[in-house]
């Protein structure tokens, strides 16, 4: 058995393993250790140490914690409340408005957060309650809370974004500002959905009652007051980074210190919150960076293996051309999003993937954003749909696994219009980088 072979052995145990339940960051340290050391030599020892002395090294992952303590403090700042509130007043008495309104504030808190965990679980406990209780749909309702939360990883700032140009090298600050139409678009495009849908099934998604209605200047105030703020962060933070002023992980420390003054307006402060904050944002970039370290070590031996170069030698034999090998690598991250995590999927294709790229001569920020794209996929997609575990937790007994799935299901093909679209016509993704450049 040749090297290349036992590099794809090594990448199917790691599957397996991860599958198995064993934690993700020890899969990819230990079992590239074990295939290096018996297969390449006690040279590969130093090799774990000096990856995750590099990765410590690595500025741009500065972001990565700066984003989450923003998001965990826009969590707690009680400004979702706000936004759902306003949403549900504006859109509530269209064909499907409540799920609409979901989405809407789904796209601008997924912006402040970043998260898919805490946009799921923040805006189900706000939406799901209002929407049984108004006769919709279990499907439909759970379906665009699931799709909704997760735009969190898509939108910038992202935390997705920022682990991929880590992992890839590319610019940080290019990803977000290609990503921000294609976001948008996937935000729309759940929104029409919802809209036919409930046009063709009305019983599926009831309007709100007209007493329940608020007109006039206290809905003025109220959209106003909400809006304001996480707009104006958001602005703050994507205005620095596209006009040049600061670094993406300059722009998440001017997130944290506006998402911290939200907090103290809307009167959520308290040394108790911030202290949540804090570990939240420990536990989760601590998790994130030995992942990170794994990842980085699994590249190194599965390269040093060969293992690129048969996977670029398998796609060979198919004879499929610049476009045929994008769509199988965007295949390739369908299928493993299915029964994987995202972020290890990032840390483990990624740089497999960038060799390939160069040879193929694909714009590495175009190619980038359609995986993310894809990838926002797999957080929606049986077996392993997280934001189904997710929104879980907090659902009511009548709300089962199988309601989930049902609603997901449709969104998650309706998700791959957008990757589909971009491939069509790439300006939707480049457009405003090149914008940035001039």
């Amino acid at each position: 058995m040749t090297l290349e072979i036992l590099a794809f052995v090594l990448l199917g145990l790691i599957v397996v393993s991860i599958l198995a339940g064993i934690p993700v960051a020890f899969a990819l340290s230990s079992l590239p250790l074990i295939f290096g050391f018996v297969f390449l030599g006690d040279r590969i020892l130093p090799m774990y140490p000096m990856q995750c002395f590099g990765v410590m090294l690595t500025y741009p992952f500065l972001a990565c914690p700066l984003f989450i303590l923003m998001g965990s403090l826009m969590e707690k700042s009680g400004i979702a409340d706000q936004l759902y509130n306003s949403f549900y007043q504006l859109l509530g008495t269209v064909r499907g408005g409540l799920a609409i309104a979901t989405v809407a504030m789904a796209t601008i808190f997924g912006a402040c957060t970043g998260n898919v965990g805490a946009g799921v679980i923040t805006i189900g406990l706000l939406a799901l309650p209002p929407m049984l209780a108004r006769g919709y749909d279990k499907a439909l309702a759970t379906g665009c809370i699931m799709v909704g939360g997760g735009l969190g990883v898509t939108i910038p700032p992202s935390l997705m974004l920022i682990l991929y140009g880590a992992s890839s090298g590319v610019s940080i600050s290019a990803l977000f500002v290609a990503a921000l139409i294609p976001g948008i678009l996937m935000g729309f495009v759940y929104m029409v959905y919802i809209y036919v849908k409930a046009s063709l099934k009305p019983e599926v998604a009831p309007p709100i009652k007209e007493t329940d209605k608020i007109r006039g200047l206290p809905l003025v105030r109220m959209v106003f007051t909400s809006l304001i703020p996480p707009i104006f962060l958001i602005l703050a933070v994507l205005g620095s980074i596209f006009f040049g002023v600061v670094s993406p992980s300059e722009a998440g420390a001017m997130g944290v210190l506006g998402a911290g003054i939200l907090t103290v307006v809307y009167g959520k402060f308290s040394k108790k919150m911030l202290t949540e904050c804090i570990t939240y944002t420990l536990r989760i970039t601590s998790a994130i960076v030995f992942i990170c370290f794994g990842g980085k070590l699994f590249t190194s031996i599965f390269i040093g293996m060969g293992g690129d170069r048969g996977l670029v030698n398998f796609m060979e034999l198919f004879n499929l051309g610049t476009t045929g090998m994008i769509f199988m690598m965007l295949f390739i991250v369908f299928l493993m999003g299915m029964i994987m995590d995202w972020i290890a999927l990032i840390f483990i294709l990624v740089p497999i993937y960038g060799p390939i790229l160069k040879t193929l001569g694909v714009d590495p920020l175009y190619f980038g954003i359609m995986f993310c794209l894809v990838l926002q996929v797999s957080n929606i997609t049986p077996p392993f749909a997280y934001s189904v575990f997710y929104l879980k937790t907090i659902t009511p007994k009548e709300v089962t696994i199988g309601d989930m799935y049902r609603g997901c299901i449709p969104f998650a093909c309706v998700t791959l219009i957008v990757p589909l679209l971009v491939f069509l016509f790439p300006k939707l993704a480049l457009w405003l980088p090149a914008l940035m450049q001039n």
